[in-house]
């Protein structure tokens, strides 16, 4: 029996050496002249030293395109709206000495990594005087390992790089087409709800005001205190169509919702204003800070989802012509019916 047994591991033994051989034989073959990592992308970028970023799909080299503007990034392919500064930086600290670990230089392979002529993600940077500083091909990832298969435009050596380069893109299932939406500022409003003294409503209930009342300020020397009042603890009066002391967590929490929205897209600011509901906007909210300047938000129609295009609501904010897509969810937390601000009985 134990003989029988020995030579069942012994056969076992074997077949593990046999495929190992044929994976070998059948693997790329690796070069063993050149070092095993190198840097790919000599050079450290952000947002201030680099002017023009275009994200591309196989033989598509423009398919997102960001560029700096006078008054800071922006995606031309999204009617100029504003690029997110944060998501370029965290891009261009990605590719920043960008280095890899070599796999193979036969071109007859490149496809079995992505980086065929049809389906490498390209990444294209340039400076203010339109040199190309920085420029990979990203294919897909390697099994159990980080990072993608990579490579240099006009190069057959293909790396692993130390670290994903797909996921600044919004690429998070291999290589994809580039969307620019995951590149757009879609911080619609950004106040300080301090400054705020009131916000005034109207919809489709009617026209309400909701109106901090403000603790007396506190001891002289404390610097809270401003004109006699602490502006740092405040209740709420509702005035309008329901009218009488506000529940303190319920008006705050459409204080919250009017200093804070983030929009999760934008559109044509040339398309027509009737058609997004925005000649006429049936609920409209202007928010009065402490200084007497406002805010409006006019929200408009519901967009419905079409493709990869997300369900929303138009939004404008002031005079400015950004369209955004607001969530429906943000509009209906900042119009609240007047019965739903009084405190619960």
């Amino acid at each position: 029996m134990p003989k029988s047994k020995n030579l069942v591991i012994l056969a076992a033994v074997v077949a593990v050496l046999a495929i190992v051989s044929v994976l070998q034989k059948t693997s790329h073959h690796r070069t063993t002249s050149r070092p095993s990592t190198a840097v790919l992308l000599e050079g450290t970028w952000s947002g201030d030293n680099v002017a023009r970023i275009a994200l591309g799909l196989g033989e598509e080299p423009d398919i997102v395109v960001l560029e700096k503007g006078p008054d800071g990034w922006i995606v031309p392919s999204c009617w100029n709206a504003r690029a997110s500064r944060t998501k370029i930086d965290g891009l261009l600290k990605v590719l920043s000495g960008l280095q890899g670990e070599f796999r193979s230089d036969r071109e007859d392979v490149l496809a079995d990594y992505g980086l065929g002529p049809a389906d490498a993600v390209t990444i294209r940077v340039r400076d203010a005087q339109g040199a190309e500083v920085a420029s990979l091909d990203v294919g897909t990832a390697p099994a159990g390992a980080r990072g993608q298969f990579v490579r240099r435009p006009g190069s057959n050596a293909v790396y692993v790089s130390g670290t994903g380069v797909l996921a600044p893109l919004g690429l998070y299932g291999g290589p994809a087409r580039p969307s620019a939406r995951t590149f757009l500022d879609l911080q619609a409003v950004q106040d300080e709800r301090n400054d705020v003294d009131r916000i005034e409503l109207v919809d489709e209930h009617g026209a309400r005001t909701l109106a901090k009342v403000f603790a007396a300020a506190p001891a002289a020397g404390d610097s809270a205190g401003a004109g006699g009042v602490d502006r740092l603890t405040w209740e709420w009066t509702l005035s309008g169509d329901t009218s009488g002391p506000a529940a303190k967590t319920k008006a705050d929490g459409v204080l919250g919702a009017a200093v804070s929205i983030r929009a999760v897209d934008v559109d044509d600011p040339a398309g027509d204003p009737a058609l997004y509901g925005l000649d006429a906007p049936a609920r409209v909210a202007t928010v009065v800070f402490a200084d007497g300047h406002t805010r409006r938000l006019a929200f408009g129609n519901e967009r419905p989802a079409d493709g990869d295009k997300p369900a929303g609501v138009w939004l404008r904010v002031d005079d400015d012509p950004t369209v955004w897509v607001a969530t429906a969810y943000a509009a209906n937390n900042l119009f609240k019916a007047g019965a739903d601000l009084l405190p619960t009985p």
